[in-house]
């Protein structure tokens, strides 16, 4: 991959030099496309002239906007499946809408509150641990524009969720499907379009400091998404199976 450290030689943690007003970012409409086709260019724009606030909540409103494209029927067995056999019978007399709407309103609460959390993360491990020269609001405006190959894949996705099943996603696990078992069920957790978005984050993250590479900080995130995919097999394969 290119190394774009090349152009930036700046301080990470300062938007520009003495008096001067920072750079102009790309607008809000450009830093869609470039999310997706050249997210090296638009970290590297980014990373002098931070903003995260705009695009998380574009990037949320997707995402529950792509619930709410779904059938209310998945969204109801979900609900009954998830429900205690002698609780079953109560979900019936609720309106089939509410629970799409529900689901549609906490995903959309939960999508804007995650890159807070990633960049939370993402700020102990490569700047209180690895020394990173970053700041905060560059760690909230790298994750914020990583989840726009997040939102892509959630609309992308609803003719196969709508067909399927509203949970159904496009993961490791469809590419493998001569694995079962535990891994097989790892892989089927690691959504693709997540993966995508992980290794951009990592990209973007490598970019607010010059001493960095992609590779290495996108590996560690990799390793935390895995991390994360195999919490739910674990819990099953000890306390189930």
């Amino acid at each position: 991959m290119t190394d774009y450290h090349e152009s930036w030689d700046g301080d990470s943690g300062s938007a520009a030099a003495g008096t001067e007003d920072p750079p102009p970012r790309p607008n809000f409409f450009k830093r869609l496309w470039m999310a997706i086709v050249k997210p090296g260019e638009l970290f590297e724009a980014l990373a002098a002239n931070p903003a995260w606030f705009p695009m998380a909540a574009f990037v949320a409103v997707a995402v529950g906007i792509s619930l709410c494209l779904l059938p209310a029927e998945a969204f109801y067995e979900a609900a009954v499946a998830n429900t205690p056999p002698d609780q079953q019978a109560a979900l019936r007399d609720q309106p089939w809408e509410l629970y799409k709407w529900f689901a549609a309103g906490g995903a959309t609460v939960f999508v804007m509150v995650l890159p807070v959390f990633l960049s939370l993360l993402s700020y102990v491990i490569f700047v209180f641990i690895r020394g990173d020269r970053a700041t905060f609001k560059q760690h909230l405006c790298v994750m914020s524009h990583a989840g726009i190959i997040t939102a892509l894949g959630a609309l992308a996705t609803v003719p196969i969720r709508t067909i399927n099943h509203a949970q159904d996603t496009l993961a490791l696990g469809d590419l493998t499907p001569f694995l079962d078992g535990y891994l097989y069920d790892v892989l089927n957790g690691v959504d693709l379009f997540a993966l995508w978005a992980t290794i951009a984050a990592g990209l973007g993250l490598s970019l607010l400091d010059p001493r960095r590479r992609w590779a290495p900080t996108a590996a560690v995130l990799v390793v935390i998404l895995l991390l994360s995919a195999m919490i739910g097999p674990t819990l099953v394969a000890l306390f189930v199976s």
